[in-house]
């Protein structure tokens, strides 16, 4: 694309779909946002001690104001009208709508263009470039090589890219400075007037460095690699013995297993004809209780009986002794006695 995207393209659409953190978090009153600008002005004034910054695609100034907090000369501009005017309003007259090919007023001994250009067309980026190398002598730079996710980066380059359209300016990087702290692509770029030697020397010096940690971080991983490949090796051995062991293990449980499920089968035969003989048990007890109910009815119809015949034996006991007592009083009686005898002996009466 030749175009580059339009300030409707941020509108607080854009702010609330996450892209800076999203609509309500990206501002100063966020503790976060605004802790991490605060650094990172300590940082830029550590290193280069500015007087005067403009911040070039500044959204809602949140750079600026950490900066103007510090006491800098920081101002801003962005395409966005949206951005600048929901900044902070102790910032917003700091901060302006306009575009980076258009050439700035003044000049700044600082000039920063944090994640600015991919968003921008390559014609638009190289004037954005032009007017940024006119109006400082010092730049901070970052611009995303990645996040091609991102819709409005339409014109993402490789770190090496930008370094190189930089050096055609003039601007070469301060190899003494890591901003990594910012992004790992960014990059303090200084107009310089250097000679071969000083480039082959600084060119040598970064690769020597890095060079030297891939070569440290190659033997490191080499050396990783042949502990790995011991370690490996110590536990295929022990994994081989304790299999062994394991088999030897296995092969005693199913040995105990075989005798208790003979054990098993033992108890459920015995428990087998233990529960044939308490059902014949339960059989003969049931029998005997009907036994016991016939006999006990029985006793009940004797006891009934004997009971009749004791009040029969006492009717005719008493019947007897009042036989007895007529008897008696018969015998007792003398003409009763007499006409008997006359009766027996046959004389008259």
């Amino acid at each position: 694309m030749s175009e580059g995207t339009p300030s409707e393209d941020y509108s607080g659409t854009y702010y609330d779909d996450a892209h800076l953190g999203g609509y309500d978090n990206y501002s100063w009153d966020n503790e976060e946002w605004r802790t991490f600008f605060l650094s990172l002005a300590d940082r830029v004034v550590g290193i280069v001690n500015p007087r005067s910054v403009l911040d070039v695609g500044c959204a809602r100034g949140l750079f600026v104001q950490a900066l103007a907090a510090k006491g800098l000369q920081a101002s801003g501009i962005d395409i966005s009208e949206h951005a600048i005017a929901s900044a902070h309003v102790d910032v917003r007259d700091r901060l302006r709508v306009a575009s980076a090919t258009e050439p700035f007023e003044g000049h700044y001994d600082l000039v920063a263009c944090i994640e600015v250009l991919e968003h921008m067309g390559p014609v638009d980026a190289q004037r954005a470039i032009d007017n940024i190398a006119a109006a400082t002598d010092l730049v901070l730079f970052s611009s995303s090589p990645t996040d091609h996710d991102e819709p409005t980066h339409i014109n993402t380059r490789p770190a090496e890219q930008w370094a190189a359209w930089f050096a055609e300016r003039g601007f070469f990087r301060r190899t003494d400075v890591d901003l990594s702290f910012l992004s790992p692509w960014a990059v303090l770029f200084e107009r310089r007037e250097l000679t071969l030697h000083t480039l082959a020397h600084r060119y040598e010096q970064q690769l020597a460095a890095v060079n030297t940690e891939l070569m440290e971080k190659r033997q490191a991983l080499l050396e990783s690699h042949r502990r790995i490949s011991s370690l490996n090796q110590q536990l295929e051995s022990g994994v081989s013995k304790k299999m062994a062991e394991q088999a030897a293990q296995v092969e005693h449980w199913q040995a105990e297993v075989l005798a208790a499920r003979h054990q098993l089968l033992t108890t459920r035969d015995h428990v087998i004809g233990t529960e044939a003989q308490v059902a014949r048990l339960t059989g003969d007890e049931q029998r005997l209780r009907r036994e016991l109910a016939q006999a006990r009815k029985q006793l009940v119809n004797v006891r009934g009986r004997l009971k009749e015949t004791r009040g029969r034996v006492e009717r005719l006991t008493r019947k007897n002794r009042q036989l007895a007592a007529e008897i008696e009083a018969v015998r007792l009686r003398p003409s009763f006695a007499r006409r008997a005898a006359r009766k027996l002996l046959g004389g008259p009466r």
